[in-house]
């Protein structure tokens, strides 16, 4: 075997295990960002009472923004009472409570009454659309940066 060859099988081998390096790190790094997932999934699913009818109506007021005056609002039926009662606090909107219940850790979705813009406010959705952001943040965490 010539050095040329034993050099370059030494610079596979290495850059194999830099990427097996670099593969743990990334599958350590979701499993990570899952953990923050499930806890904030667990701690936001147990606000009750006027906790939950706040964040009820916060996440109804911003999905109205969305969608505009005249909405249907679709939740789970645990949030139903809540839901209902803050959309009785809500001026200058028609928010129609939808019968039928969604299947949801908590929050809301909204529709345009004609069913063609949909706004979902979930807690599920919430946290999808924070998870590249936390995922930098994990990242930064376990580096050290």
């Amino acid at each position: 075997m010539g050095v040329k060859q034993a050099e370059s099988i030494r610079r596979q081998v290495i850059g194999s295990a830099e990427l097996d390096v670099r593969n743990a790190q990334l599958r350590s790094l979701e499993s990570a960002v899952t953990d923050v997932f499930e806890a904030a999934m667990k701690r936001v699913s147990e606000i009750s009472g006027a906790a939950q009818e706040k964040a009820l109506s916060r996440l109804i007021e911003e999905g109205a923004d969305v969608i505009g005056t005249t909405a249907r609002l679709l939740c789970s039926d645990n949030d139903r009472k809540s839901a209902s009662s803050a959309l009785g606090r809500l001026g200058g909107r028609t928010i129609t409570l939808d019968p039928e219940g969604i299947q949801t850790s908590g929050g809301v979705i909204l529709t345009s009454a004609d069913g063609s813009v949909r706004f979902d406010n979930t807690f599920e959705a919430r946290l999808e659309r924070l998870r590249p952001s936390l995922r930098k943040e994990v990242a930064a965490l376990l580096s050290g940066s």
